[in-house]
């Protein structure tokens, strides 16, 4: 095992235009680093254009890069875990995207804090490249994320897809085996010893994001139902408050019917309780499905992942 090795994982999705060029600036960044060993694991994570033969092309080029193709697009976080679980001999990891969003320059500020002794060094963005709904959505679920899983270790303005591993830190990711996962609630439960570094995110140099609303909204799901009880104590709050507002008001229906002779009349009222009592029950019954759902998806104990194939591995490839 070489002590002073630090392999940098680069998950890919539909970017063969970024690949050579975020490799050559990363490259650069590091060409006056004598002390350590790099490497680059590059993860191509089911890539509809020629990304993975762009990688394969460097990979035969130089021998210090290996690559894995996964069998289909299974999700950056998958594609991150792939990586993470790939790397055996490393003294630390350091993950960056291959979007040049991410300036290049941040790995050596990452291994400055590691060598300070922080074993999970994170990178927040001063700046972000965001849309302003976009900025404030973020920043609203980063905040509500934070109070429900009670993370004391979680960065508060929230931590980009850039960061940095010791290996006491990496060897314990096989250990995790959910497959609907969050891999920043999943870095914060470990624990250990944690920092950050920030940074002015750049705009993004081609192609476009793979994020879509919806993938951003079952992110956040995933998130507060992975790693917070939250959701269902809300649920038992509103349903007890809610039976004490019946009570009272049917309290308050029969004072009035018995002492002042009143005639209960209003079906318009009656429809709109109806209709509130219906729809909390419907959100009720859809917040409980996503944990039922989430414990069924969990007991069929399929792979996280396939692997397609591997560049520049002793082993042969194999399926996970």
């Amino acid at each position: 095992m070489d002590s002073n090795q630090i392999t940098i994982i680069i998950p890919c999705y539909n970017e063969e235009k970024n690949i050579e060029l975020l490799f050559e600036k990363i490259k650069d960044n590091l060409k006056n680093i004598t002390d350590f060993e790099f490497n680059y694991l590059f993860i191509d994570d089911g890539s509809s254009d020629n990304t993975f033969q762009v990688i394969e092309k460097l990979a035969n080029k130089y021998n210090n890069i290996q690559a894995i193709q996964l069998s289909r697009n299974f999700g950056s976080h998958i594609a991150i875990s792939a990586g993470v679980e790939n790397v055996k001999q490393s003294n630390s990891l350091i993950v960056i995207s291959a979007d040049l969003q991410e300036p290049p320059d941040i790995i050596i500020r990452l291994i400055k804090k590691w060598l300070e002794g922080y074993e999970v060094v994170w990178t927040i963005r001063e700046k972000r490249s965001q849309s302003f709904m976009g900025k404030i959505f973020s920043n609203m679920f980063h905040k509500l994320f934070l109070k429900a899983s009670n993370f004391n270790n979680y960065p508060k303005e929230g931590p980009s897809a850039s960061f940095l591993l010791d290996k006491k830190v990496y060897l314990n990711w096989k250990k995790f085996r959910e497959s609907n996962r969050m891999i920043f609630g999943m870095i914060a439960w470990m624990g250990f010893k944690h920092t950050y570094i920030k940074y002015l995110q750049n705009s993004r140099m081609s192609g476009k994001s793979s994020y879509t609303f919806f993938k951003l909204i079952k992110l956040a799901i995933d998130s507060f139902v992975s790693f917070s009880f939250a959701p269902i104590r809300i649920i038992s709050y509103i349903g007890i408050i809610i039976s004490i507002l019946s009570f009272v008001y049917a309290s308050f229906l029969i004072f009035e019917k018995f002492y002042f002779d009143v005639i209960i009349t209003g079906w318009t009222s009656l429809m709109v309780i109806i209709l509130i009592l219906g729809g909390v029950q419907l959100i009720t019954l859809g917040i409980i499905g996503e944990y039922v759902w989430r414990g069924v998806e969990e007991s069929r104990n399929r792979p996280l992942y396939l692997i397609s194939k591997k560049i520049n591995f002793e082993e042969d490839t194999e399926n996970k």
